[in-house]
């Protein structure tokens, strides 16, 4: 999921683009977007995970008639960029086109002091709504900027005062993922801050004190002004961990928890429920031991003790393949994500973009019966979390069905080959 840093970036990479011209000699890549032509960028903000951007139609007398609006979502994996070119014809370099990832928006803009030269708006999976009302965008800026993560208005108090309020009886993870409560707040922002926090991400907000929650609000701030100014995320300590970055200790949990944890045992209409790490050591599932005696967990997951992530200590000795040229160090493990025979297959290949290292990385693997070599998967489930088992390709993602129906748990022998490569979320 692209989270706050990601959008508020591409809100400044938008924002490059104000007062420029939406180009009527330029080809239009989606038709739904020629009352655009010949308008100007006025403004571009983001708010929480959404950017907006706003147009001005000259032509039009009345103000509030010549405002039109586009909405940005960028789900899990969208992207946006801007690029100059100095003819229409002239494409991207093949290297810096995301050739598998779908496009939705491609705009030309005419720079008004220089004619004849252009920059292209472009982005990549991601939710294009046109047009959105101007006056819900600008309003929905205000009532938020004080509440995102990220934005230069932030006031933490305002965040606190909306948990308390609105999200008392929420699951403290559906809490933070809550975009009305706390706008910009991914899934890694919240278990990392959790984590920092020391809390239980099964707790219930009206169990958290307002030492911790205040201390929470402190780590969510930090950690995604951290990744804003570099462009990347933090250290994640147990976010796809295997071993807690803090103790050190093979005590990370992992499983989905939300989508259903008010305390009246509704689900809130903005909660999912997302995978989540924590570590049992540090985010203890009795925080007595921290000091505090309100520890109410959601009803949810109370009774779920999951299965603690890390392997046998042994397996990581025994023989692993490896890149021949670049050695253990450079070798990663991978999964197939390409539609075909061999999808969600893992292997074996090399961090060094020009190594052509490649070694199926499935060879313990029984096949189902499809003849077909099993997947490995991971339980996100409460009662077994964490847990790898092999089944069949066919019931894999977008798939209702179970394929043949192969399903066995993985044993140290499927496990022992793939050594400390291989993480939770593969």
């Amino acid at each position: 999921m692209v989270e706050g840093p990601g959008a508020t970036r591409n809100g400044r990479k938008a924002q490059v683009l104000i007062g420029k011209v939406v180009s009527s000699s330029a080809p239009l890549y989606n038709p739904c977007h020629a009352p655009l032509v010949g308008c100007t960028l006025i403004e571009a903000f983001s708010v929480g995970k959404e950017v907006f951007m706003i147009f001005n139609d000259d032509t039009e007398d009345d103000v509030s008639s010549s405002e039109t609006v586009m909405r940005l979502h960028f789900g899990m994996n969208g992207s946006f960029r801007t690029r100059k070119v100095a003819n229409l014809e002239q494409q991207p370099p093949p290297s810096s086109t995301p050739h598998w990832k779908q496009n939705d928006l491609r705009l030309y803009f005419e720079d008004g002091n220089n004619p004849g030269n252009y920059t292209v708006a472009e982005a990549w999976d991601t939710t294009v709504n046109y047009p959105v009302s101007a006056s819900s965008a600008r309003d929905k800026f205000t009532n938020s900027s004080s509440r995102d993560v990220c934005s230069v208005l932030f006031n933490a108090q305002n965040v606190f005062t909306s948990l308390r309020q609105s999200g008392s009886r929420l699951n403290i993870s559906d809490a933070l993922l809550n975009q009305e409560i706390f706008p910009g707040v991914g899934n890694i922002i919240k278990i990392e801050s959790l984590h920092r926090s020391k809390i239980d991400p099964r707790r219930m907000v009206n169990s958290i004190t307002d030492i911790e929650l205040r201390r929470l609000i402190r780590n969510a701030r930090q950690y995604s002004m951290d990744w804003l100014q570099t462009g990347r995320a933090g250290t994640k300590l147990v976010y796809n961990q295997t071993v807690c970055g803090t103790c050190k200790g093979m005590t990370i949990k992992m499983q989905k928890i939300g989508g259903s944890s008010a305390a009246d045992g509704n689900s809130s209409s903005n909660s999912i429920s997302r995978v989540t790490f924590w570590c049992t050591s540090c985010q203890p599932f009795d925080p007595t031991s921290q000091g505090n005696s309100s520890g109410t967990i959601s009803s949810t997951t109370a009774g779920s003790q999951g299965t603690i992530l890390g392997r046998n200590p042994t397996l990581s000795n025994r023989t692993q393949p490896q890149c021949p040229q670049h050695g253990l160090r450079a070798t990663k493990l991978s999964r197939v994500r390409k539609e075909g025979d061999n999808t969600l297959r893992i292997f074996f290949t090399c961090k060094m973009k020009s190594c052509q290292y490649f070694h199926w990385a499935d060879g313990p693997f029984p096949s189902c019966q499809c003849e077909k070599k099993a997947v490995l998967r991971i339980s996100k489930t409460e009662k077994s979390g964490g847990r790898w088992f092999l089944c069949c390709a066919g019931g894999g993602r977008g798939n209702n069905n179970n394929g043949c129906g192969h399903f066995t748990w993985a044993t140290d022998d499927h496990l022992a080959p793939l050594s400390t490569l291989l993480t939770p979320l593969l």
